[in-house]
């Protein structure tokens, strides 16, 4: 029986307000979204309480994105499955189960998979939401909601380190991870007043042997990338991962052209802008989570800030994202073409990084991450309100559901590739400055020269690693203007039957 028929059973049951739907939806995707970068401060804490190095908790973080990804197609397959409220109810229940895992683990493994259950959990929650925003919501509306959604849920990844940071300082890293079960537990409850189960979605059979192909294929390359350190690049188990990876990934492209209805179908690879609009979406969640990992260490080993110092830092990018809130209300960004916002979004990311192409002073300069902060709050706020909106340009109506479901999916790969990679750089850049410095010093170095030669190592890893990033955006913005060039191009596209997902 409905809750709400339990809490005024004499009462019609009204229609819930849509934008009190909105509120919920914004109030349970907080969890998952907080919790891709709550870990990326204080990384020495869970250090001590797994027993690890601070380069192996990139495990929890580069893992935790990678999960994201393999829930997102699972969601709109679900639908067909489950009662709206049940499937929204499970996916909460699930992510707060993954939490307490997580909060009782005592190694990395046993982290590792809470953190996966919490994933998958996440990656099914968002995309649904997204859903049951289009469909509470009337057409003229629907923009708006989504926009105010799409802000909230950039303000979590943003404020995820400053959260963090003070939980950290304040009741050790479990209380980093208990914050979710209020959040969640009241997010249950409202979730059976308010919603309202829509029609099903037209059930399609599960795709199980393309849904494990797929984790085949992300989850050994994961595992090789991140591994590759222990082995060696060469090494035998590394081959080994990358090999099978790519031949899970031809498996699943030979299984989608067989299989009537796959999870993810590759025809629509077969369409130019479509596949360049994801390469996009790849080129700015690296850049966006590789930062968002990146800065962090930075400021804790150059400037030996406490977390929520760190923390305090970084929140100055939701300052943006709110000013980017009040460009939403007042009309100022529906007139300008998604792609104007995209180009400027790219590039406010890419000054950002590049903005660290000079060694850290000896006092810390508010200004050399204040500045930098505040363009990266408008490139993240203005990515993730024209990236959804990039994409569906370059789909049909009918297949814009199954575009959305691609884009969140990539869009938590990069994730996934921006961590691993700035894990994997900060390993190796700053050795090599530090070896050659006694090799090309003219007399022998002292210990204290190497100290100074050690920080100033590090001071030009983190600047090189930030250029990367910045080199990432840098390519998107390229890939915007060359899609608009492309965009005339009368490209020929193969009719294919639509996934009506």
């Amino acid at each position: 029986m409905n809750l709400r028929r339990r809490l005024s059973p004499a009462l019609p049951i009204p229609e819930s307000s849509p934008w009190a739907v909105l509120l919920l939806m914004v109030l349970a995707t907080t969890m998952p979204l907080v919790d891709t970068t709550i870990m990326n401060v204080g990384r020495y804490w869970f250090v001590r309480a797994f027993d690890v190095t601070a380069y192996e908790t990139g495990w929890l973080t580069a893992g935790y994105s990678l999960s994201l990804a393999m829930g997102v197609p699972l969601s709109h397959r679900l639908r067909g499955f489950f009662e709206e409220k049940d499937l929204y109810a499970l996916s909460i229940w699930t992510f707060l189960t993954g939490t307490m895992v997580v909060m009782s683990a005592h190694t990395l493994a046993e982290a590792m998979i809470g953190r996966a259950i919490q994933g998958v959990a996440g990656g099914v929650l968002l995309p649904l939401s997204i859903a049951i925003i289009r469909e509470t919501f009337s057409p003229d509306k629907i923009p708006l909601a989504l926009s105010v959604f799409t802000l909230a849920n950039a303000l979590a990844v943003s404020l995820g380190p400053t959260v963090g940071g003070y939980l950290l300082y304040a009741w050790g890293w479990q209380s980093t991870f208990f914050v979710n079960l209020p959040i969640g537990f009241l997010a249950i409850f409202l979730s059976q007043i308010i919603l309202v189960n829509h029609p099903k979605q037209d059930p399609k059979r599960f795709d199980l042997w393309g849904y494990l192909l797929l984790c085949l294929t992300a989850g050994t390359f994961f595992w090789g990338f991140m591994a590759a350190e222990w082995y060696g690049w060469h090494s035998f188990p590394i081959g080994l991962a990358f090999t099978v990876s790519l031949i899970a990934l031809w498996l699943y492209g030979l299984w989608s052209a067989l299989f009537p209805e796959p999870i993810l179908p590759v025809y629509l690879l077969a369409r130019p802008k479509f596949l360049l609009s994801l390469i996009l979406v790849f080129l700015v969640s690296t850049s966006v989570f590789g930062r968002m990992y990146l800065l962090a260490p930075f400021l804790e080993r150059n400037y030996h800030f406490q977390p929520y110092q760190a923390g305090e830092v970084i929140a100055i990018g939701a300052f943006s994202e709110i000013l980017t809130a009040f460009l939403i209300f007042s009309n100022i960004l529906e007139r300008f073409d998604s792609r104007t916002i995209l180009l400027a979004a790219c590039g406010c990311l890419a000054l950002s990084n590049l903005s660290y192409l000079r060694l850290p002073q000896n006092v810390y300069s508010s200004s050399m991450t204040t500045i930098p902060q505040i363009l990266f709050g408008f490139g993240l706020a203005l990515s993730q309100l024209s990236l959804g909106r990039f994409v569906g340009l370059t789909l049909p109506q009918e297949l814009s559901r199954i575009g959305g479901v691609y884009q969140q999916t990539v869009q938590f790969l990069g994730g996934m590739f921006g961590t691993a990679l700035c894990r994997h750089l900060l390993n190796n850049i700053p050795p090599v400055y530090f070896i050659a410095f006694p090799q090309t010093s003219m007399q022998a170095a002292s210990s204290v020269d190497l100290q100074k030669a050690a920080s100033l190592a590090y001071a030009f890893g983190y600047n090189m690693i930030f250029e990367w990033l910045g080199l990432f955006s840098l390519a998107a913005a390229v890939l915007v203007v060359g899609e608009w060039s492309f965009r005339k191009i009368p490209w020929k596209t193969p009719a294919n039957p639509v996934d009506g997902r």
